[in-house]
């Protein structure tokens, strides 16, 4: 199709054209099947194919709440996006994957001067060029719709019956077909999910369908089921798939057993969260008669079970990943295998694959092996509790003194790593505790304290291992990566340190400056705030065919292998792994396989992660509604806040106490007689009589003004003392 004397084929004609066999003609279909679907090629008429112009291009289209929207070119980043005008992205929904086509002449940004949001305007004009000019399309077809299922709220007006979105970047009505309607309908204002069934001019409304009928907006769990939604999370397991699992006898044959090392009788123990049950990593430390140290890390074996292209396996990739909302787990394997056959609980015999390393006295590795095995944990510790052991040893408890040996190892490791320049970007984080209806009661900080750093030193430590040597004997597989961070977002984040008031030199040519600014902040209140802006000026860590590096943990081999019964990445390194010491003779995926699975894994986890976090910050700010409207008008609950940026829209604050993101807006702002005016080139608001200022970096003391659940969004005031 490149080749200029190329005329239009039909499927037949390309067959012919490529001396394709007929047995291999299906396989012919496939691919043209996905390079349509993918937008490298499209059909015109009479069936035939042509190679998209230079004029088009495919991307993902990104809608604002004014009706324009971005399309970003796939594979390119978003300074080459292009603008599309309201009445020219057709039937495209927000997140859908389009072809556009572009005009040569590009789009003043003078439309931008309509955006209220001061943040997203300058956001959206940076991303014009140099000229200040961006070129502008017009969408000609969706490839692949992002919402198969939109979360809305169903209503009815006489015989009109309908649904309402609840995201504002999708159409604000939804026609519901009067012949696909369900027996039992939805009471008015109940939440339901839609697929929309037809969408054929941007002149009319999509029409839909009701899939489900969720009840009331206020019914427990419905706020969850909303993102979960949203997200395309699958809350349950196909019947086949459950069953496929639930054949494998909870007893393991003498068969299994025979080759492996038998590891029962030696005291290997877990830690992890109080709530968890999916036990991936136990671990054993033990001085060596030299004086140097053995690390066992023994982890699941998932790859016993969940075997290349059985249902369980398609499942899995399928959903990349366990995700972790605030009121459940939605798990990668079915509960047989995740909570039960694969879960290293205490006095239970488990199958694993273990990685033995051996360090000299200052915690330098010398040599590792690989080993599949068989444990049965001897203690189950919670952080909580390993923590309370490790600060008030208990002589008589023989696992004190294990916890005291495994520690002394993981702080000689994290002492080497960060020596090596890594960076110390762990943060403690907030967690809405929940009652039996879903309501939060509580917020919980976790601790990064020294139980978490022991297991997360170790896991590391075998991580790196693992991918060492794999990299070594060239067998292809995933890892972890991290690139390097671009310097302009560096730049952008040292004026942020400069406008805390703290001092830091050139970061990009002085990867130390770093970790010196993270260090002189640990402790303050401006920590977190500094943190969060460093994470936000890197890439972000994905999953790779090429082994890379990690900057963030600064190690040129880096992968992950210690949590196969959550992640599907570890599950391929298991298999490569098995494959190169023998253990199975596995058939496992070759570069261009890699390639793809990589990407899909990246983005199952960037999917999930988002899901998450939008579920804590939910129920985060119900806390915040529901403690706000306990405490009355007379005393409202105060909270500790550092300002972190100023906009003539008022000021951005992190409240200290619990890490959540606010606004306090400018008529908010403590009584000033002779008001207040902004400072747009020092970034700050000024008032006078009194005379006062209110600029990042400043503390304050805040109360909650406003919450809103469904834009996920928190107003604050002031406390004027």
């Amino acid at each position: 199709m490149n080749d200029p004397s190329y005329r239009p084929l039909n499927k037949s004609e390309l067959a012919r054209a490529l001396e394709v066999l007929p047995k291999n003609r299906q396989h012919l279909r496939q691919i043209i099947a996905t390079m349509e679907s993918e937008g490298v090629i499209r059909k015109i008429k009479k069936g035939r194919y042509v190679k998209r112009g230079g004029a088009e291009i495919i991307g993902i289209i990104q809608f604002h709440l004014n009706g324009h929207a971005f399309v970003d070119p796939e594979n390119s980043n978003k300074d080459s996006s292009v603008f599309i005008p309201k009445d020219e992205s057709g039937t495209a929904l927000h997140g859908d994957k389009v072809v556009a086509k572009v005009f040569s002449q590009g789009h003043s940004p003078q439309w931008t001067k309509h955006i209220k949001n001061p943040q997203t305007k300058e956001r959206l004009e940076k991303r014009f060029s140099s000229n200040g000019r961006l070129p502008d399309g017009r969408v000609i077809k969706v490839l692949e719709r992002k919402n198969q299922a939109i979360i809305a709220s169903y209503q009815r007006k006489g015989k009109f019956i309908y649904a309402q979105p609840d995201d504002p970047l999708l159409p604000a009505t939804i026609e519901l077909d009067p012949e696909k309607l369900p027996p039992k309908l939805p009471a008015p204002g109940n939440k339901v999910v839609i697929a929309i069934t037809e969408w054929s001019s941007k002149r009319a409304n999509p029409r839909g369908q009701i899939v489900e009928d969720l009840g009331p907006p206020d019914a427990p769990g419905i706020d969850i089921l909303q993102i979960i939604y949203s997200h395309k999370l699958s809350l349950k397991f196909p019947e086949e798939v459950t069953q496929e699992a639930n054949n494998f006898s909870d007893r393991i044959s003498e068969k299994d057993i025979q080759s492996r090392e038998d590891w029962r009788k030696r005291p290997v123990f877990t830690i992890d969260p109080d709530d968890a049950r999916d036990f991936d990593d136990a671990i054993l430390v033990e001085k060596t008669k030299d004086g140097n140290w053995e690390l066992a890390v023994h982890i699941a074996d998932v790859a016993h079970y969940v075997r290349p292209k059985s249902l369980l396996d398609k499942e899995a990739y399928y959903r990349g990943n366990s995700t972790y909302l605030a009121d459940r787990v939605i798990p990668m394997l079915p509960e047989k295998l995740s909570n039960g056959l694969c879960s290293l609980v205490p006095e239970k015999d488990r199958l694993t694959h273990a990685a033995i390393m051996q360090f000299n006295k200052n915690g330098t590795p010398k040599s590792v092996r690989f080993c599949k095995a068989m444990i049965n944990s001897a203690r189950r510790f919670t952080y909580k509790e390993a923590y309370a052991l490790m600060q008030e040893p208990d002589h008589q408890d023989p696992f004190s003194e294990r916890l005291s040996t495994a520690w002394k190892l993981a702080k000689k490791l994290r002492e080497r790593r960060f020596k090596s320049g890594a960076l110390e970007l762990d943060m403690p984080e907030v967690r809405a505790v929940l009652d039996k209806n879903g309501t939060p009661i509580a917020l919980e900080k976790t601790e990064n304290d020294e139980s978490h750093q022991l297991i997360e030193e170790f896991m590391l430590a075998a991580n790196e291992a693992v991918a060492k040597h794999i990299k070594e004997k060239m067998k292809p597989s995933v890892y972890r990566i991290h690139e390097d961070p671009d310097a302009d977002k560096l730049f952008e984040f040292r004026q942020l340190v400069l406008n805390y008031g703290f001092e830091v030199g050139d970061l990009d040519s002085s990867p130390n400056e770093l970790q010196s600014l993270l260090r002189s902040v640990q402790g303050k209140p401006e920590e977190h705030a500094i943190k969060v802006g460093l994470l936000k000026s890197m890439k972000r860590a994905t999953y790779s065919e090429e082994p890379i590096g990690h900057y963030g943990l600064s190690k040129t081999n880096y992968t992950h292998f210690t949590s196969p019964i959550r992640r599907y990445a570890d599950l391929i390194v298991h298999r490569v792994l098995a494959a190169m010491t023998g253990a199975i003779p596995s058939k496992t995926p070759n570069l261009l396989e890699l390639n793809g699975i990589s990407k899909h894994l990246s983005d199952t986890e960037r999917n999930s992660a988002s899901a998450e976090m939008e579920s804590q910050k939910l129920k985060q700010l119900e806390f915040l509604l529901l403690e706000t409207k306990d405490s009355g008008d007379s005393s409202p609950p105060t909270h500790p806040a550092i300002i972190h940026n100023v906009r003539r829209k008022g000021l951005f604050i992190e409240l200290t106490d619990h890490f959540i993101k606010g606004l306090v807006p400018e008529h908010a702002l403590p009584h000033c007689r002779g008001g207040y005016w902004f400072d747009g080139s020092m970034s700050r608001f000024v008032g006078s009589k009194p005379k006062r200022t209110f600029e990042a970096g400043q503390k304050i003391l805040v109360t909650v003004d406003k919450v809103d659940l469904d834009q996920r969004l928190v107003d604050f005031k002031i406390v004027d003392n």
